[in-house]
């Protein structure tokens, strides 16, 4: 027969060792997988735009800057220099699928290079049918014309476009696009004359992945 004390010491143990079990069997099955697993939310998707560099004499759409809200910053813009020194002004539609972009209203801004020698431009951007955008912008009357230069003047103008809430479509240069049938770079003449050697270009990307 066990003395009392070495009965009582074995219980000890035998409860002990059972713990040290439990607590290792309960480690094992935590990290063993067998619970449920969230996989990550999917990315959400982001407005882009990707541009190109602009040669010479050639009207461009370039990412001007994104902005809140989905919308980006459209810089017209003018490789420079520019071969004319008598720009008096510019006249050109722009299309775009309304389906996934919107002209941001009253977004339009005259850029640097018609402004040189002080001089206030006038600009008129509206929607004349749903995705195409009209703009005329010249020099004041009487003043003279202006050459584009790199930097700054060779800015015409700034626009914004905002993606369609709930859009997503790949890069492609036809989502926003000059008219290749209403475009002219025109000199300061009083008979505002189309400069020949001025032509436009399309190199933008839009896209929502």
């Amino acid at each position: 027969m066990r003395p009392p004390v070495f009965e009582h010491h074995r219980r000890l143990l035998s409860a002990l060792l059972f713990a040290l079990l439990l607590g290792c069997g309960r480690k094992s099955g935590d990290g063993g997988g067998g619970g449920v697993v969230t996989p990550p939310p999917p990315p959400t998707p982001t407005f882009r735009c990707t541009d190109s560099s602009v040669m010479v004499d050639k009207v461009a759409l370039k990412c001007g800057a994104p902005l809140p809200g989905n919308v980006w910053q459209i810089d017209v813009v003018i490789g420079s220099p520019t071969t004319s020194t008598d720009i008096g002004g510019f006249a050109f539609d722009l299309l775009f699928d309304p389906t996934i972009l919107e002209y941001v209203p009253d977004s339009a801004r005259a850029g640097a290079m018609l402004y040189q020698d002080a001089d206030t431009p006038l600009l008129i951007a509206r929607i004349s049918d749903p995705g195409r955008l009209v703009v005329g912008i010249n020099r004041t009357s009487g003043a003279a014309g202006v050459q584009g230069l790199p930097g700054a003047y060779s800015q015409i103008m700034t626009f914004s476009m905002k993606a369609v809430p709930g859009a997503q479509f790949d890069a492609d240069p036809r989502h926003l696009a000059f008219d290749m049938n209403r475009f002219q770079a025109l000199d300061s003449s009083a008979q505002a004359q189309p400069i020949l050697s001025i032509s436009f270009s399309d190199q933008l990307l839009l896209s929502v992945q």
